[in-house]
């Protein structure tokens, strides 16, 4: 699977820039200063286990895709994603980010339009709770029931940023509902065969594992020439030799992983928890809506409580380190992020 990082607007795969980090600690970085002066763009703040992590789809190229018919090559186009978070569950929660009407080949875009529903936002944690977080992203192009265009109208616009999740094959899941659709809007949901289907793993624990870096990562169905190609974090791939946008057959997602704190996304983890439970039991009518505020407000206090347990654990080792160890410090960072990440206040620990 062809995932790229960004350094000084070069492509780098992954053994190059883990070759290079050796070579120059202090200057290898997906830190966006390294971009020409002038780009104006905001840098990104570092992550680690206890710190915040958001991840975001920054620009989509959809290559050759969909393929051109003999009345037309414009096509609906849906992009999802999927989490598996060892912290909150075993099983991956699907998510539906980007709903299109209508898209050409060769196109370029950002995330959903002004006018469309959707949001870019794949992931996000308060403070990173788990040791292995698990994204895939799949980019799909079918002729959409226009039942799941209207019905994830309805959800979007109760959801404050983060996207619809799916429990399971023909529901969607919002923030105070589930919705059960006909079986032909849920079928291609699941069963389309993707333009795209990469995966990244993100290893905040194990011995072995490259260590996550914030930046933009670029994604793409097929190996890019890393001759040829650099990144700009406006214009993204770009040719070298002609100075043009990328215009290969290869579709391309580029995300970025930040560790900014983002308060008004706090819904995010407790729809994905309660996606992941919901898809194991749900079973209701086709066409009928269940109201879920109830369970959605059940997963705000587990992952509260999953948070204090491990502040708990990080307030014990510190204890037992002396007072100028660094060791200590970095500890002490993670648990001010992780009791941070607490929305219900009673549930924080106390700060000394």
């Amino acid at each position: 699977m062809p995932v790229y990082h960004t350094f000084d607007q070069e492509l780098l795969d992954r053994q190059e820039f883990l070759t290079r980090a050796a070579e120059f600690e202090q200057s290898v970085s997906f830190d966006i200063g390294t971009v020409a002066p002038g780009d104006a763009v905001r840098p990104f703040a570092n992550i680690d286990f206890g710190s915040p992590l958001s991840i975001l789809i920054r620009r989509v190229y959809t290559g050759r895709f969909p393929d051109k018919k003999i009345f037309g090559n414009r096509k609906p186009m849906l992009i999802t994603s999927a989490i598996k978070d060892i912290s909150t569950s075993s099983a991956a929660a699907q998510a539906l980010n980007v709903l299109k009407e209508s898209v050409a080949p060769h196109s370029v875009f950002s995330g959903p339009g002004a006018r469309e529903e959707g949001t870019s936002l794949l992931y996000y944690s308060p403070a990173v709770a788990s040791s292995l977080i698990t994204v895939s992203v799949q980019m799909l192009f079918d002729g959409f029931d226009e039942e799941l265009f209207s019905r994830a109208s309805q959800l979007f616009t109760t959801l404050s940023g983060v996207p619809i999740f799916i429990p399971a094959a023909g529901y969607l899941l919002g923030a105070a509902s589930i919705l059960k659709l006909g079986s032909s809007a849920g079928a291609t949901i699941f069963n389309g065969q993707p333009a795209l289907d990469e995966t990244i793993e993100l290893d905040f624990s194990f011995g072995g594992g490259s260590i996550p870096q914030p930046g933009f990562w670029v994604l793409s169905s097929a190996p890019l020439d890393l001759k040829r190609f650099q990144f700009d974090p406006k214009n993204g791939l770009m040719d070298k030799s002609t100075g043009r946008a990328y215009e290969g057959d290869d579709p391309v997602v580029v995300l970025s992983l930040d560790g900014n704190l983002q308060p008004s996304l706090t819904n995010f983890a407790p729809l994905m928890a309660s996606a992941t439970i919901l898809g194991r039991f749900v079973v209701q009518k086709q066409g009928s809506e269940v109201m879920t505020d109830t369970i959605l407000s059940a997963m705000r206090l587990l992952n509260d409580v999953t948070y204090r347990k491990k502040a708990e654990e990080l307030r014990q080792q510190i204890a037992t380190l002396p007072a100028a160890s660094d060791i200590r410090q970095k500890l002490q960072q993670q648990f001010n992020a992780l009791n941070a990440g607490i929305v219900e206040p009673t549930l924080r620990l106390p700060v000394s």
